[in-house]
């Protein structure tokens, strides 16, 4: 049997809430009431205290019970929209299940909806909300080698040298993270040793740093966003206009 490695825990704590007794009461638009001439996006992220549901533009859609979207989905299927207040969700599931209504709703111009068999309303987002396995995700390097961590939960080692004969093939396997944080790294391999040995966090319990038996990794800077063909043409528009500008004056 193969046992995960339990590398470090991070223990958050809920922040303190700064919400005034006095605090006046949501505006809420309720389903009848939505606008049927603006219709509001429900392509993203619906987050709610039953979990979180990815709504992708291809039709369609996954589930988790919580907002770890690195985990294995609990449930995936398609959906469709009704109408401005109302979509559907189907499960891909055998035998067969009633499909789901979710009805949608604003809470103070917030997004919301109740999905059918579920007691608490989800909050849509354009974008997932950010978990500890954010600051895990891409490529480490350093001395220790190069170890690369994918979305799919896969991570794949390279070793700095070739002269430790344990090391010359790499290696390969499953990352996760527990609930409290926990790293736990299971090699592909039941006779490996897993790779990683410990992981340091700064003090806001952010890995930054991992130590191999070849020595420490730390994390590569993503690359910089491109810039669009757009910007690029807009920068070149401006540079002609200011020597434009320069030209006139000296004549």
């Amino acid at each position: 049997m193969i046992v995960p490695v339990i590398l470090l825990t991070l223990v958050a704590s809920a922040p303190p809430t700064d919400e005034s007794p006095d605090a006046r009461p949501p505006v809420i638009v309720r389903t009848l009431h939505m606008n049927p001439e603006k219709p509001r996006e429900i392509i993203g992220w619906w987050v709610g205290p039953e979990g979180m549901i990815e709504v992708s533009s291809d039709g369609r859609y996954r589930r988790w019970p919580t907002v770890d979207r690195f985990a294995v989905p609990q449930e995936h299927g398609r959906w469709h929209r009704e109408n401005h207040a109302v979509f559907w969700l189907e499960p891909y599931t055998i035998p067969k299940v009633p499909r789901r209504r979710a009805a949608l709703w604003l809470r103070d111009d917030a997004l919301m909806t109740d999905l059918s068999g579920d007691d608490r309303p989800f909050a849509w987002r354009k974008t997932p909300p950010s978990i500890p396995a954010d600051d895990l995700i891409g490529i480490w390097e350093g001395e220790g080698g190069i170890l690369e961590f994918t979305p799919d939960r896969r991570y794949r080692w390279s070793a700095p040298e070739a002269d430790l004969p344990a090391m010359l093939a790499g290696q390969r396997g499953i990352w996760s993270l527990g609930p409290e944080g926990r790293l736990a790294i299971t090699p592909m391999l039941a006779t490996r040793e897993p790779v990683i040995t410990v992981a340091t966090r700064d003090g806001k319990g952010r890995i930054v740093g991992l130590r191999s038996p070849a020595g420490i990794l730390t994390r590569r800077p993503p690359p910089a966003p491109a810039e669009s063909v757009d910007g690029d043409a807009t920068k070149m528009k401006s540079q002609r206009s200011e020597k434009k500008a320069e030209a006139s004056t000296t004549s």
